[in-house]
């Protein structure tokens, strides 16, 4: 065999190897999920999904939610954009049966639902707690399934959100302070109990403690600008009398040499 001909040969192999190398195309859950959502309120997002058949031909779409009160409208297309199927069920867990039979290319799925009350979550500032807002999940007769896509929520409430402004406020505070040289090791304190009184669900001493941390470093901030105003004159104050005696010196050495003279 010819290196010429050994040389296509691998090369033919390599393509071969990096085209089954790539992954099939699946079926994917795109939507605009909020990022965070007050309990109480009602939210609405649209998700598409798409390529529901690369994987399998037959399958079941399961959906859920923390979310209460909750209805999911599912309206399926064909491949021209005419409408082929539309479903509203209700309930935090809800399916829908896909088949490729149908001709459907691509499906919207609506979820209209209620943020819970707070007793649903437990409270966390860091990490910061979260609820699922909508999770979607491709299942086989047979018992195996694979998650699409999940998408969480942070709920807060008017309380916990002043809270968490206000402790966001007292760690930038620190942050400035710290960057000035200062000591806040007790701004640091308060901000940790802060935190602390926010995750057990006490946001009003939370907001207490963080505005008194912010204060805090504030306080040590503009000592220490204050501290190196102080250091930066008296270093000025000091050149300028080095000057004034080597002036001094120069003109006694002048009037010297001019009476030698």
């Amino acid at each position: 065999m010819s290196l010429n001909r050994c040389s296509k040969l691998a090369v033919a192999l390599v393509v071969v190897l990096a085209v089954a190398a790539v992954p099939a195309a699946a079926v994917t859950v795109d939507g605009n999920a909020p990022a965070s959502a007050k309990a109480g309120d009602q939210k609405e997002t649209t998700f598409t999904v798409t390529e529901p058949f690369e994987n399998y031909e037959e399958w079941t779409l399961q959906a859920s939610t923390d979310l209460t009160e909750v209805s999911w409208q599912v309206v399926t297309y064909d491949n021209a954009g005419n409408q082929i199927d539309e479903a509203t069920l209700n309930g935090q867990s809800v399916s829908y049966d896909f088949a490729a039979s149908t001709g459907v290319v691509r499906a919207e799925i609506t979820i209209v639902g209620t943020v819970p009350s707070s007793n649903a979550w437990s409270w966390s500032y860091d990490p910061p707690q979260t609820i699922t807002y909508a999770e979607f999940v491709q299942a086989q007769p047979g018992g195996a399934s694979n998650t699409l896509e999940t998408y969480s929520v942070r709920p807060y409430t008017t309380a916990s959100e002043e809270a968490r402004t206000a402790i966001s406020d007292a760690e930038a505070a620190i942050s400035d302070a710290e960057s000035a040289g200062a000591g806040v090791g007790g701004a640091k304190s308060d901000l940790q109990d802060a935190v602390e009184f926010y995750n057990g669900g006490n946001f009003d001493q939370a907001v207490n403690n963080a505005e008194q941390a912010e204060s805090t470093a504030n306080s040590a901030a503009s000592s220490a600008q204050r501290t190196d105003l102080i250091i930066m004159g008296a270093a000025a104050l000091v050149v300028v009398l080095l000057l004034a005696g080597g002036i001094y010196w120069y003109l006694q050495q002048r009037d010297s040499y001019d009476k030698l003279g």
